[in-house]
């Protein structure tokens, strides 16, 4: 049928009117071809009738009865006869013995061949022709071997024999071109052997087996057949050596055949090697078996040669001897016409020639050995182009590092941990520099001199990884050579060595290298270098080498980060921030209580002055933590100090010079607006600092001067405040006043006011008409200069804010109004407190007033006239309540008559300028 058109919104909409019956013209048009199609079926396994199941039980017990158990049973029937002719035919001379050995293998093969060209009966007859060539390839190997039918005395002339039943065997099975018939035969040859259990020589009948049996897996490829023999030869072997080494026990001691064994397994191993080597592979899967063949070959050669050893110090030229034999072998032309062959062979000769080192050296001479070793391997790799050389160079490479790593360092650990005593070992450290350099080469240089020689992404990897390894190796060295507490410096040293040489080469790993080695340096510095300065309190070893670290991180953070990757993570940026860490951790260690703050402070400015002139954000936000801590710690430290006798106070050359400090980062950060200051504006960093400012000189005034003059000295500040508001534009200044306009306030109740009313003063100088005087006086001046800080008010301020936001922008627009109020209420609370003992408070709160709505005119402010008015009625009031009833006669007319002219003056003035205070309404 013809694709469908799609569905659109109007073929939607059409569907659905055919749907409820609309006129056919709107309906979908259906393909002719469609209608009355029957629907495809969905598939479904057939299932097995019961006839089909009972065919399948019969054809599974056919080949059961007729395959394997002929099989079988020809197998019992061999090793049955031959355990007959060793054990049952004593009455029989040797020759009756040969002889029934004779013709029952020429009954099992004769029978064999005539009925193996009838297909029915082929199945059974090439199991008898295996079981009759087995039975005849023994009875000529007992002719001379088993004592109990021996008829030859020349074992030469058995041998002879065995290698013509051998041959004919092998010519006569091979006409079949069954692996089965051929394999049977074999397999019974090998066991009727192996029952015997004869002298060494008798062995060599297996030895010609093997011969026999390469030949024909080599020109048949039957290399499923070779993994038989293979194990059957070497099982063989290793069944006839226990009865001799089982009863040494553990103590292997020189048995007179084992020359004889040794050259024995040595051929076979041999014969099976260039069985391996010069054969003709088609396919995969006989690729696949020839290596399984090939590996059990070695695994079973080392086995029972290793079973056998009695002299172990010739290992060493063994496995020296194996291993370069292999390793030749595996670089034949024939061999590396196969690629698997030759990865096998190289792979375990390599092998052998690293375990062969292995076995006679130890320590540090075995670590420059397979250094040698694994660098031939890597270089012939590289001039050869031939990936699996470097791989071997590189897995060799990664034991050279475990050794060095887990078991060269391992006596030195041992001795400075139960000696306590910093040991090193120079030696040691020699090795992994040298160790060190060469992977750093392979893993850099080579890529970089060749680059088509990596050939998969997984070798990059690999490349990239004996970096790694060698900066691990580096790292071991460095411990050895360097003592406490200069480990710490060998690290960060190298870190720092590590960052330069990647930054140069652009060599990502060695950055990332470096990262780790400088925090092996950190960790190491504050564990251990701060552990004997904290003891201590001093220690010039200790010290030196902090600084040393401190100025190395420094130095790191320069050199490292040429990457994005790098740079993204912020990590130069963090080497500034632990070396200025461990900086202000040592200054806390070093220097005494009182000069941490300042050395926090000086140092807070050096990072500080670096990060302006190189626009490093990060240093300028090192030093402003330090100034922040400073700061706090003046509060918990400085100003807890104790004063000496006739000396500078600590608390002034400790703190003022910090409140300076603040001024001055304060005014550069707050004086150029540039680019590199957008993060320092949007914490807003001046604002901050000016207050820090602001409060350490305001605490010092607090601790230093005397308590009656506090609230004064805070009133000048005030005073400077506001002139540097108006002078300069800074409100912060003015922001700053107000809030010391409270705190005057607060300590000029607390203190002048109320202690002062338990405790007199010790003198005038220090009385409350002096102290309160001056404040006042001052909080006026202020107030005067308020007035040039007034700003207008913009059209829209007060929309859309909140209560608390009106508030401060009202105090922000009308300064005066703060420092008016605060200066009113303390000048009405001290006239209180002066005249409420001569019975005038009446008098002077009506003298107050009438003079604040004097400046309130002069000044045009009409809060100010509304707190004169209101303070003439709390003086009415108090009259009325108060004085009239307690006063004495004279003061009582004295107070009305005063405070009635104070009325009728603010009354006359209200007349007067009625006009012009209707303009201030």
């Amino acid at each position: 049928t013809p694709p469908a058109a799609p569905l659109t919104k109007d073929g939607f909409s059409r569907l659905d009117e055919g749907m409820r019956g609309t006129s056919p013209s709107s309906e979908i048009p259906i393909a002719s071809s469609t209608i009355n199609q029957p629907a495809a079926a969905p598939y479904r396994a057939p299932v097995p009738q019961p006839r089909e199941r009972i065919k399948s039980v019969i054809s599974l017990e056919e080949t059961l009865g007729t395959n394997w158990l002929n099989k079988v049973g020809v197998i019992i029937l061999v090793i049955g006869v031959a355990l007959f002719l060793i054990y049952e035919l004593k009455e029989l001379g040797p020759g009756g013995k040969v002889f029934v050995g004779y013709a029952v293998g020429l009954a099992m093969l004769g029978p064999g061949i005539f009925f193996e060209r009838r297909e029915r009966w082929r199945i059974l007859a090439r199991a008898g022709m295996g079981g009759g060539w087995a039975l005849l390839y023994f009875t000529t190997y007992a002719m001379n071997h088993v004592p109990a039918a021996r008829v030859l005395e020349s074992e030469s002339f058995d041998l002879a024999l065995l290698l013509i039943v051998a041959a004919a065997m092998v010519a006569h099975t091979l006409r079949y071109n069954s692996q089965v018939v051929t394999g049977l035969a074999f397999l019974l040859a090998f066991t009727t052997i192996n029952i015997s259990h004869g002298a060494v020589t008798s062995l060599i009948s297996g030895a010609i087996l093997a011969v026999a049996l390469a030949v024909v897996v080599g020109r048949r490829r039957w290399f499923q057949l070779e993994v038989v023999a293979i194990l059957a030869v070497f099982l063989n072997h290793y069944y006839w050596l226990r009865p001799i080494i089982e009863p040494m026990g553990s103590h292997h001691r020189v048995f007179p055949e084992l020359t004889a064994s040794t050259a024995l397994l040595i051929s076979y191993w041999l014969i099976f090697r260039f069985s391996y080597i010069f054969r003709r592979i088609e396919l995969p899967l006989e690729e696949n078996i020839s290596t399984v063949a090939a590996l059990l070959n070695t695994f079973l050669f080392h086995y029972v040669i290793n079973y056998q050893s009695a002299r172990p110090e010739l290992a060493f030229w063994f496995l020296l001897g194996v291993g370069s034999v292999e390793m030749v072998l595996g670089q034949l032309p024939v061999t590396r016409r196969r690629r698997t062959a030759f990865l096998i062979l190289t792979t375990i000769g390599a092998t052998l020639l690293v375990a062969a080192f292995g076995v006679r050296y130890s320590g540090e001479r075995l670590s420059v050995l397979w250094l040698m070793e694994a660098e031939a391997l890597f270089l012939a790799g590289v001039f050869t182009r031939e990936i699996h050389f470097r791989r071997l160079g590189m897995l060799a490479q990664l034991l050279v590092a475990g050794q060095i790593v887990f078991v060269d360092s391992r006596h030195l650990f041992d001795l400075r941990d139960l000696k306590a005593i910093d040991f090193s070992d120079p030696r040691l450290g020699l090795i992994c520099t040298i160790a060190a350099l060469i992977l750093f080469v392979n893993a850099h240089w080579v890529p970089r001199k060749w680059p088509d020689l990596i050939e998969t992404g997984f070798e990059k990897t690999c490349f990239r990884f004996q970096s790694y390894l060698a900066g691990m190796v580096a790292v071991v060295g460095i411990w050895a050579v360097c003592t406490e507490p200069w480990l710490a410096v060998g690290w960060t040293a190298f870190a720092l060595l590590l960052a330069i040489v990647g930054r140069e080469l652009k060599i990502e790993d060695l950055s990332v290298q470096g990262i780790c080695c400088a925090l092996l340096g950190f960790f190491r510095v504050v564990f251990t270098n701060f552990a004997v300065v904290e003891v201590s309190h001093f220690s010039l070893r200790a010290v030196s080498t902090i600084s040393i670290v401190i100025v190395l991180l420094y130095l790191c953070s320069r050199w490292m980060g040429f990457s994005e990757a790098v740079r993204g993570l912020g990590l130069p940026e963090a080497f500034t921030w632990v070396a200025s860490f461990l900086m202000a951790l040592l200054m806390w260690y070093q220097l005494w209580p009182t000069s941490v703050a300042l050395g926090w402070a000086l140092l807070g400015l050096i990072l500080f002055q670096l990060g302006w002139e190189r626009a490093s954000t990060s240093l300028r936000l090192q030093a402003y933590v330090l100034f922040t801590a400073s700061f706090l710690r003046v509060f918990f430290v400085n100003f807890n100090a104790e004063d000496s006798s006739g000396q500078l106070s600590p608390r002034l050359y400790t703190t003022v010079p910090l409140a300076l400090l603040f001024y001055y980062v304060y005014w550069r950060v707050d004086d150029r607006q540039t680019k590199f200051l957008e993060t320092d504006a949007k914490i807003k960093a001046a604002n901050i600092h000016c207050y820090l400012g602001t409060a350490t000189l305001a605490a010092v005034m607090r601790f230093e001067l005397d308590p009656d003059w506090i609230a004064a000295a805070w009133s000048a500040l005030i005073c400077l405040f506001a002139l540097i508001a108006w002078r300069y534009g800074r409100r912060i200044f003015l922001h700053q006043g107000l809030l010391l306009a409270v705190a005057v306030f607060f300590r000029t109740v607390l203190h002048n006011f109320y202690e002062r009313s338990y405790f007199p003063p010790p003198s005038l100088w220090y009385g409350r008409f002096m102290t309160v005087g001056t404040t006042i006086v001052l909080l006026f001046l202020a107030l005067l200069v308020g007035f040039r800080l007034k700003l207008p008010l913009a059209e829209g301020q007060s929309v859309n804010r909140g209560r608390v936001s009106k508030i401060f922008a009202s105090l922000n627009r009308r300064p005066e109004q703060s420092f008016f109020f605060v200066t009113f209420i303390l000048l009405t609370l001290f006239l209180y407190l002066e005249m409420r003992a001569h019975g005038m408070t009446t008098v002077a709160w009506g003298a107050e007033a009438v003079a604040i709505f004097l400046f309130a005119i002069a000044v045009k402010e009409r809060s100010f006239r509304l707190s004169a008015v209101g303070l003439l009625l709390v003086c009415v009031a108090k009259i009325v309540f108060v004085d009239v009833w307690g006063l004495a006669p004279r003061d009582r007319y004295l107070t009305f008559i005063i405070l009635g002219a104070a009325l009728l003056s603010v009354s006359f003035l209200y007349t007067r300028y009625r006009e012009v205070l209707r303009g201030y309404l």
